[in-house]
């Protein structure tokens, strides 16, 4: 079984006000893999993550927003050497319960983000945080913060792989949930509630009646890569939907790789 290590701040004070892991009730994780579907998700993929770490020679890798642990199970069948982690006690415990499914021996801390140290972790090749899940952040000086603490975890020349909810086109009227992708299972439909230039409330309603809502802040792709330069990392590239060239008013995620 792999380890369950919770880690916690010394210093709250740039977390943001709002709790999102009070949004991710046990009710909610537990359908949450019927919202990615992993096979799915999987082929929609492909190789993009593994080239791409590949590429940048990184080997030892922080899946620092691991949820119920899609991405650090399939890194760790690719032959990465991976550490998971999530400041949901509710999704920590869905990705480790996944993880011994599957039998995937892959260490799970529950950590804030700013609780991560590399003295207790040691440093890494690359930081993921995928999910968009740097958005449960509403403060841009508590992002900044956090992003500053994935710097500090990497190695020298490491890698940083962040992703977002396109809400370039959220906020242009422009909102999508292809299925394509990201959130591939076809038990849910997921829609906008609350909709401004300070909060985007998804709403996910399950065949069976269940509905949820997540709130997070709409960080325009172009304001996020702003705060990687300001957090210190000097190469900022994007992709659409995996692609290198792509419409921003056509793809629904964006996905930001950033070097120190």
């Amino acid at each position: 079984m792999a380890p369950v290590i919770a880690l916690l701040p010394a210093d709250r004070s740039a977390i943001a006000d709002h709790d999102y892991t009070r949004q991710y009730v046990a009710d909610f994780v537990e359908r949450w893999d019927e919202l990615i579907d992993w096979e799915k998700r999987a082929a929609g993929e492909g190789s993009f993550f593994f080239d791409l770490l590949r590429q940048a020679g990184a080997w030892r890798v922080l899946d620092a927003a691991t949820g119920s642990g899609f991405h650090g199970a399939q890194l760790h069948k690719a032959g990465f050497d991976v550490t998971a982690c999530d400041g949901s006690a509710t999704m920590v415990d869905r990705a480790r319960r996944n993880f011994d499914r599957l039998g995937v021996d892959v260490p799970v801390h529950r950590c804030e983000w700013q609780a991560l140290d590399a003295r207790v972790l040691g440093r890494f090749d690359a930081v993921l945080c995928l999910g968009s899940s740097l958005c449960h952040l509403f403060d841009r000086d508590a992002r900044i913060a956090v992003l500053k603490r994935f710097r500090q975890m990497l190695k020298p020349g490491g890698m940083l792989l962040i992703d977002q909810r396109n809400f370039e086109a959220i906020l242009a009227g422009r909102f999508t949930s292809s299925g394509r992708y990201y959130y591939c299972g076809n038990s849910a439909s997921i829609t906008l509630g609350e909709l401004d230039e300070a909060v985007c409330e998804f709403v996910y309603r399950f065949a069976d009646g269940a509905q949820y809502r997540l709130r997070v802040c709409p960080i325009r792709p172009r304001h996020l890569q702003e705060e990687l330069r300001e957090a210190g990392f000097r190469t900022v590239s994007a992709y659409g939907d995996f692609k290198p060239i792509y419409d921003v008013m056509d793809v629904d995620f964006v996905i930001h790789k950033a070097h120190i």
